[in-house]
């Protein structure tokens, strides 16, 4: 790609070219076209080869960055392309390599330090800076400070350029929601304007916008013109929302509404740039019955910049906020429910939230709550309906089930009997004899085994480091003093200290940790009796089964690396496991049990650290979920191991 006849050119001409806009390509001659055509007459002039593979241009991306951050095109854009393939130029033939930008607003319009350090990193580097509009030509090798000078200059005007565009733009924003406000909310204006308002990507899916010139009093009594949306209504959209809230009246539930809606296969909204969702999903509903754009009701809001110290890094820095920048705006978008409608439903919701038949979220603690999943990847939702039997005694009827499969969105779990599985889960704990209701401090041990092996292989990498930059060092004055040329070194003396940099910051992260285990390690608590785990679970009040349960689970979330449930029609297995990276399965109804359903699988992480270890355990468990639903050639426990085997040198 960079090999060129070195008998007629002295060099390679690389162009790169960039503009905002679609449209700043369109007007007169493209942009694009311009800023090539600069750079080819550049090589022609200077006896320099352009290969066409070798050209990079960012189309509609600004070059623009707010003070410390880094522009797109940086970032993930073209110019980042191009500098990525540059590493692969040998360091001898990086003198003769010319990277051709038309201006230094075309290079970049970040703050002026951040583009003066990528500017000296690409010539640190070895490789040739050019500016076609002067011709002006920059290189590490060069000592000119009056060309730098100018560089920083034209930098800060690029910067302060788009700096002024991005305040106009910011300007004319505020310009229209102080506008909005005083047309909507000032006493003499109220109620005179509707449907009138900004094009954002925060509209509801059932408006429709229309581009419009509006005139309208301002508040100094001038008549102004501005430029607004038009909203008006997606009448089928809005079909579906008002059959929503009627559902909602009537007193069916967010679940049973997706299922209606998926039954009788009703599209769903867009959502703006992101993809359209395949099924109604229960978010989608609660958000119609928070959002009081359904009423046409509204609030803009905006994003403000604000200052902050970053304790990581020692610096100040800039971040965004999004915060209101008007008051609410009734009539903002038409409305696709009647006010009356959307309080009807919203005390549906609160009738139902008060229920004595709907248990408390307190009542809705079970022993596997976070910490177990379904074989599809989905979380498991906990239901209990309360039920009272011929002594008046209160008891409660619980289940488990997929959220994927009570959403009827392409997983065919069933419900599992919220009783019999635990039962399942504390024969199987008993029987493996796994200590999973003993303190917690050998555990702590362990994985603080695992953190300081990490711990340790970061601590050899930093002498290493150190090592190489006193050499470097030496080597350098050594250099100096000879006055020879060391741009070459000082590239790997910035390349080692950036590498050293990031290893201190990723072993600081890691003596957080060790702190904290150590502090759990001192605090850990006593270990549970077995006994007391199974009389409280089967207490006859359930607030004691309920104190137990939460004691249990959060045992649980610290002892179980990874736990899921298979719960179809044929099939009632679960794959577990604990913090001894032990993976082991069983079924949890006898009926559906065989030998294969039975597996103890050591993994040897001995070598790895924590996160290896995790990713390890993952491809190990997909492969025992796929071998035990029958979608490979397993079918006795000897053919697991075989198939895990090869996977596991694969990894390993």
């Amino acid at each position: 790609m960079f090999d060129y006849d070195k008998t007629r050119f002295d060099g390679i001409c690389i162009p790169y070219s960039r503009f905002s806009t679609t449209e700043q390509d369109k007007v007169g001659r493209k942009s694009l076209e311009r800023q090539l055509e600069e750079a080819k007459r550049y090589a022609r002039e200077n006896n320099l080869y352009i290969n066409e593979e070798l050209i990079f241009a960012d189309k509609g991306v600004s070059g623009f960055a707010k003070q410390g951050r880094l522009s797109k095109t940086f970032e993930k854009g073209q110019m980042s392309l191009m500098l990525e393939v540059l590493e692969d130029v040998p360091i001898e033939e990086r003198e003769n390599i010319y990277l051709c930008f038309h201006a230094f607003d075309r290079f970049s319009r970040q703050h002026p330090e951040v583009a003066y350090e990528q500017f000296t990193k690409i010539l640190k580097r070895g490789f040739n800076i050019v500016t076609t509009i002067d011709d002006c030509v920059f290189s590490s090798k060069e000592d000119n400070l009056e060309s730098m000078l100018i560089s920083i200059i034209k930098m800060s005007s690029a910067h302060y350029e788009s700096e002024v565009k991005s305040a106009y733009v910011s300007d004319a924003h505020k310009r229209r929601r102080d506008a909005l406000e005083y047309l909507y909310n000032h006493p003499t204006q109220k109620g005179k304007h509707k449907h009138i308002g900004l094009k954002q990507s925060t509209t509801p899916r059932w408006i429709i916008e229309t581009d419009t010139i509006y005139e309208f009093v301002g508040e100094d009594g001038e008549i102004k013109k501005d430029s607004f949306s038009r909203f008006s209504v997606d009448e089928a959209k809005a079909e579906i929302i008002n059959q929503i809230f009627d559902w909602k009246i009537q007193g069916y539930g967010h679940t049973k509404i997706c299922q209606m809606l998926n039954q009788r296969k009703v599209p769903t909204f867009e959502d703006g740039n992101c993809r359209k969702a395949k099924k109604w999903h229960t978010f989608a509903i609660s958000n119609l019955f928070q959002n009081k754009s359904t009423i046409g009701t509204f609030i803009l809001k905006t994003v403000v910049d604000e200052e902050y110290y970053c304790e990581d890094e020692g610096i100040f820095k800039t971040r965004s906020k999004k915060t209101e920048a008007t008051s609410e705006l009734e009539n903002y978008f038409p409305a696709v429910v009647s006010v009356e409608k959307y309080e009807a439903a919203l005390r549906a919701i609160e009738s139902n939230k008060t229920s004595n038949k709907t248990s408390k979220s307190e009542d809705k603690t079970h022993v596997f709550s976070q910490v177990m999943k379904c074989t599809c990847g989905s979380r498991m939702v906990f239901k209990g309906t309360k039920k009272t039997g011929k002594n008046k005694k209160v008891d409660w009827f619980e289940y488990l089930r997929c959220e994927r499969a009570i959403l009827k969105d392409g997983c065919d779990a069933e419900n599992i009997i919220y009783k019999d599985f635990e039962n399942a889960f504390l024969r199987f704990a008993t029987a493996i004899d796994y200590k999973v209701f003993s303190s917690t401090q050998a555990k702590l041990k362990a994985k603080l085994k695992r953190i300081k092996l990490k711990q340790t292989r970061l601590s050899n990498e930093k002498s290493k480091l150190l090592l190489s930059a006193s050499g470097l060092k030496k080597t350098f004055e050594s250099i100096v003093s000879q006055n020879l040329d060391a741009t070459l070194l000082l590239e790997s003396i910035s390349k080692n200290e950036q590498s050293l940099e990031a290893l201190q910051s990723e072993i600081a992260k890691i003596e957080e940790q060790v702190e904290r285990i150590e502090k759990e390690y001192e605090h850990s608590g006593k270990p549970i009796d077995k006994r007391t785990i199974k009389r409280e679970l089967k207490s006859d009040e359930y607030s004691q089964r309920l104190v137990m349960r939460r004691t249990l689970n959060e045992q649980l979330k610290r002892n179980i690396v990874h736990m899921e449930v298979c719960s179809t029609k044929l099939l009632k297995f679960v794959i577990v496991c604990f913090d001894d990276y032990v993976v082991r399965t069983y079924a949890y109804q006898d009926e559906f049990a065989s030998d294969l359903m039975y597996n103890t699988i050591k993994i040897n992480i001995e070598n790895l650290d924590e996160s290896e270890a995790y990713n390890l355990i993952v491809k190990i468990v997909k492969a025992v979920q796929v071998s035990l639903s029958g979608r490979n050639g397993v079918i006795t426990n000897q053919d697991l191991k075989n198939y895990l085997s090869e996977i596991k040198e694969k990894e390993l």
